[in-house]
């Protein structure tokens, strides 16, 4: 019920807009209509997409398990594409700090991803002990 005070015109306009946007999403959820006689077959089924979801799960989880300082520099270079110049210019820190936060992000993950314990850090074949 529309109130007396208010403008009938931002009333209607609103009323508008929210049956627009709820069409969007209906279309956008639903997918395209189409009548069943001028369907392709690749148009009536789609490829599932629940275990893509679920490795998409289990990969936040797991990088929501590195120490900051490592995630930021993950998440600046690999999602946000910056370039390790431009992630040490944000995060306010050398370049090698940049490369050297990465490669144990990316190991650390790896590992986290195997289902291993992050604690334990593999030993690097390259480097040597030296007592």
């Amino acid at each position: 019920m529309r109130r007396a005070d208010g403008n009938a015109r931002t009333w209607i306009f609103t009323i508008m807009h929210n049956l627009a946007i709820n069409r969007f999403r209906q279309t956008v959820f639903r997918g395209k209509h189409l009548p069943l006689d001028d369907a392709a077959d690749a148009a009536l089924g789609r490829p599932a997409s629940q275990e893509d979801q679920l490795k998409y799960s289990e990969v936040l989880d797991k990088v929501s398990q590195l120490p900051e300082e490592q995630r930021a520099v993950l998440l600046l270079v690999a999602v946000e594409d910056l370039s390790y110049a431009e992630a040490a210019r944000v995060l306010d820190i050398p370049i090698g700090t940049v490369m050297s936060r990465l490669s144990r992000a990316r190991e650390r993950l790896l590992i986290l991803m195997e289902g291993g314990d992050e604690r334990v850090v593999p030993v690097n074949p390259h480097l040597r002990r030296v007592k």
